[in-house]
């Protein structure tokens, strides 16, 4: 059990971020892919600025400085950066992105170089620096490198006990191993297997218990969060239905129960055994049980007809008319940070197979805002984990649209030497930095790119071989027209 600091600062964050106000920050930083270092860009300007440089990178070798204010690409300008969660990454970043994606994939090495536009010390000058080779995300081959890379950095940042450590103690530490199993399991190498059977055995615990306490209405060891009972129950469902394994029926059904117990008459949760805020409740850990229960039955569990009753009323009076699930019942509450709550609850239905109109109504809301993913209360990154998923299952344009839509973001973070490094959004990114931003970035690139193989009940039902997919130069991977 870890110290009962840890617990109070995982406790004091989520208190904290529920209360944030969607201020817009007044800048963004983010790695800056294949050139090696990482960039700022701030809401109006049309500038990117360098504020740090690998050494002995691409970008290093050819002379860019820290400083350097990037303006374009050869004589082509950079359009401002806006905090507007719609406009997504237009501006710098994606123009950047987009361009090293291209760039580094063409075949020849006097193609594979990028100009940038540079003001520097009050100059303007051009930087020709050299890329390179990597394929493009709009070809097999280069999704399939990203998923290998992101897979290894997350095998070797796993602890010798089997799991991946937050700052935040047991509770932080559940959830970001249960998507981190999730992910390995739907990056489907065979480097994983190791790494995949580590993660499960410590998830179910020392006496197969997963630290669920016999009473789940207690909190047991660090405050244990609905947060990673949810998470246990999904993760270890994905790998009872992948492997066979029987050892893992007993957990899952004990989280299952759990989060029965923990909700209250009414159909409300908390963070814990509570429901919050006056009791208003707390919707997205609704639709994250009701995705944990859904995974559930997936996996043999029998579902408690009552509890899903009781939360799908609740969600069913938190659906704005634009589809997109809000904070609480409460109208007026937004849907700007809605994808986390909607991609969940509509994969929930989709693949329990009930209230199609409604898990359908969830799907056209993701893919009119896929620009939106990113902003989700209050874990920033799950938007993005589990919208591709929830697209892949409802909307199959909707899935391409949005992997368009992120091109740039995951060619960002994908740096020269192969590692990944974070993005965050605009806005309120909760609790990503209190999982392990990097390992986070990770699991985000594997949940985009992984859809398609429908290795993961997640994504079918019935994961097989995999389907056809777009060849290199489709129309669903390029942007082009069917």
């Amino acid at each position: 059990m870890r110290p009962n600091a840890a617990t109070m600062v995982w406790l004091s964050f989520m208190a904290l971020s529920l209360v944030v106000t969607a201020w817009a920050r007044a800048s963004e930083q983010f790695p800056i892919g294949i050139l090696g270092g990482r960039g700022e860009v701030v809401p109006q300007s049309p500038l990117m600025s360098v504020i740090s440089l690998d050494p002995d990178s691409p970008a290093a070798r050819a002379g860019l400085i820290v400083g350097d204010q990037i303006q374009g690409i050869n004589g082509i300008p950079f359009v401002a950066h806006t905090n507007r969660l719609d406009d997504g990454g237009n501006g710098p970043q994606k123009s950047l992105g987009e361009a090293l994606d291209e760039l580094a994939s063409q075949p020849r090495t006097e193609q594979r170089r990028i100009v940038l536009d540079l003001i520097r010390d009050s100059d303007t000058i051009q930087l020709e620096i050299k890329l390179p080779q990597r394929p493009g995300l709009s070809s097999e081959e280069g999704r399939r490198l990203l998923v290998t890379d992101a897979s290894r950095q997350l095998r070797n940042t796993m602890t010798a006990g089997g799991y991946w450590n937050s700052p935040v103690g047991l509770t932080g530490d559940r959830v970001l191993t249960a998507w981190a199993l999730t992910a390995l399991l739907s990056a489907h190498l065979d480097e994983n297997r190791e790494a995949i059977e580590k993660a499960a055995s410590w998830l179910r615990g020392s006496d197969g218990k997963s630290w669920i306490p016999d009473d789940p209405k207690q909190k047991g060891p660090d405050n244990l969060g609905n947060w990673a009972i949810s998470a246990t129950a999904v993760a270890l469902a994905e790998h009872r239905i992948a492997t066979g394994d029987e050892r893992d029926d007993a957990v899952i059904e004990r989280c299952c129960k759990a989060l029965s117990a923990r909700m209250s008459e009414e159909g409300l949760f908390g963070h814990d055994i509570v429901p919050g805020y006056s009791n208003k409740g707390f919707n997205v850990i609704n639709t994250l049980s009701q995705l944990a229960w859904s995974m559930g039955a997936q996996a043999g569990i029998a579902l408690d007809e009552n509890s899903w009753s009781k939360s799908l009323e609740q969600i069913r009076q938190s659906i704005d008319p634009n589809g997109g699930v809000r904070y609480w019942t409460m109208k007026g509450t937004g849907t700007g940070d809605a994808s986390l709550r909607t991609s969940s609850m509509a994969l929930a239905l989709a693949i329990s197979g009930r209230e199609p109109e409604m898990a359908q109504n969830l799907g056209t809301y993701l893919a009119s805002h896929p620009s939106r993913t990113r902003e989700a209360h209050a874990v920033g990154s799950m938007g993005m984990m589990l919208a591709p998923s929830a697209l892949w299952r409802l909307d199959r344009d909707g899935y391409w649209n949005f992997f368009r839509e992120w091109r740039w973001y995951l060619s960002l973070m994908h740096r020269a030497d192969g590692s990944l490094h974070y993005i965050g959004g605009k806005r309120n990114n909760g609790g990503d930095s209190y999982l392990g931003k990097h390992r986070i970035g990770c699991i985000i690139a594997i949940l985009i790119l992984t859809p398609p193989d429908e290795k993961l009940r997640l994504h079918t039902a019935e994961p097989g071989e995999k389907p056809e997919r777009p060849t290199d130069g489709d129309s669903e991977a390029t942007g082009g027209t069917n």
